[in-house]
């Protein structure tokens, strides 16, 4: 779905006209959601997301949600151990975050590999789609849709809402996880 048929959506699940001008800011909210998740609302994590780069210094990469994995540069095999900023000192083989900044132990040095969990495009447009609302759209919807209950003052329904979307990551979490070893044996490993 795009982003006009998924406005659509919600407009005819609420049975609402009235939501227009609020459509940008519900969309800023259900995106915190979706990224960042809420007290009983997972956040959203799949492969989709897994973005990479690598960093000349320590400055995140936009839209830059969490770290899967840092290594030095072309040594994939070396991963980087996370510590607290303050073990930092004592530390070996370790990163950290410092706010937005990347900071290394000192036995390391920029550059380094940086695999992590970026944000989608927020759409704009009503034509515009991301991976989520192609796939899961669903996710987008009761997102909205909580915020919608929310601001008619509508608990029931924003709970019940809230669960539909608590329900829809968790499938999308599941088939992420499945879609991860399709067509593989499942082999166990033999310690070296």
């Amino acid at each position: 779905m795009n982003w006009g048929e998924i406005k659509a959506a919600v407009v005819a699940m609420s049975h609402r006209t009235d939501l227009d001008a609020l459509f940008p800011i519900f969309l800023k909210l259900a995106e915190q959601r979706i990224y960042f998740g809420e007290m009983n609302s997972p956040k959203v994590r799949c492969a989709a997301m897994r973005q990479s780069a690598t960093l000349a210094d320590g400055t995140q990469p936009v839209g830059y949600l969490e770290a899967i994995k840092i290594t030095p540069s072309g040594k994939p095999e070396w991963p980087l151990t996370y510590r607290p900023l303050e073990q930092m000192p004592d530390a070996s083989a370790s990163f950290t975050w410092d706010g937005k900044t990347l900071v290394l132990s000192t036995d390391q040095a920029f550059p380094v590999d940086l695999t992590y969990y970026g944000k989608l495009p927020s759409p704009v447009a009503d034509t515009d789609e991301n991976w989520l609302m192609a796939n899961a759209p669903n996710i987008y919807v009761s997102s909205l849709l909580v915020e919608v209950g929310r601001r008619n003052l509508d608990d029931a329904f924003a709970a019940r809402e809230a669960a539909n979307y608590a329900s829809s990551v968790n499938a999308l979490t599941s088939y992420d996880k499945a879609a991860s070893i399709s067509g593989s044996r499942l082999v166990m490993k033999g310690r070296a």
